[in-house]
């Protein structure tokens, strides 16, 4: 079931399937990310895979 007030996108495509992960770890240094992760509250509970700073590349 979606969400309140989603909406389908126009496309499937996501800014992640055009611009590699480089480009973003460039524009978006890791230590930033891991800063606006741990100020939304979401860090990991346990370590996994993927941390939940690639997660923030992917999403």
């Amino acid at each position: 079931m979606p969400r309140a007030g989603w909406r389908k996108p126009e496309s499937d495509r996501r800014l992640s399937d055009l611009v590699s992960v480089g480009v973003l770890t460039r524009v978006f240094p890791p230590d930033l990310v891991d800063e606006v992760v741990a100020s939304a509250g979401r860090t990991e509970q346990r370590h996994r895979s993927l941390p939940a700073r690639v997660m923030a590349y992917f999403s």
